[in-house]
């Protein structure tokens, strides 16, 4: 009985002294220079979308007009996609040099990093179901060199989207203003 009064009070203790200074997190510096301005078309967009076999959500988009496929990626801080996608929209002359803001050194999983460009993509249009849509504009995106990279829609497009929801029995991203 002693053994669990002991435990109760240094118990008690420790939760009263770690909630006594009142310490605030530090706020997080924005490491992008702009932030993408999105829009829907209406009060709700559906968007369809497709799950992977390693459960990412696909949707077909347009880049600067140009027609791919990307995943939504929660774990990615960025959008990003491979340099074949960089080169195919600078081939339709839908990206130019001018759109090239600079270079970022990116992490992976597995530890390792790299130097990799930022460019500006003008717009990421995203086409809902009767004949709504999403557009996402001035969203700044690194460029794997790994041409077989996966186009991802990543954080700095994610934290800034309307509130929305997966709906798995209708496979549809529900958007909302």
């Amino acid at each position: 009985m002693k053994n669990l009064l002991y435990i109760l009070v240094i118990g008690l203790m420790l939760l009263c002294t770690s909630c006594g200074n009142k310490q605030k997190p530090s706020q997080r510096a924005n490491v992008w220079k702009t932030e993408a301005t999105i829009s829907l078309s209406s009060d709700k967009v559906s968007v369809p979308f497709k799950r992977t076999m390693s459960g990412l959500a696909e949707v077909q988009v347009s880049l600067n007009g140009v027609p791919f496929n990307m995943y939504w990626d929660t774990g990615a801080s960025i959008t990003s996609i491979s340099s074949l996608e960089l080169a195919k929209l600078a081939k339709e002359n839908k990206i130019r040099q001018e759109d090239l803001l600079g270079s970022v050194t990116s992490t992976y999983a597995d530890g390792s990093s790299a130097e990799q460009p930022v460019f500006m993509i003008k717009e990421i249009f995203i086409q809902g179901n009767d004949g709504r849509y999403l557009i996402l504009k001035n969203v700044e995106t690194i460029i794997s060199e790994n041409s077989e990279a996966p186009l991802l829609i990543g954080q700095n497009i994610i934290s800034n989207l309307p509130k929305h929801s997966f709906n798995e029995s209708s496979m549809v991203t529900e958007f909302e203003k």
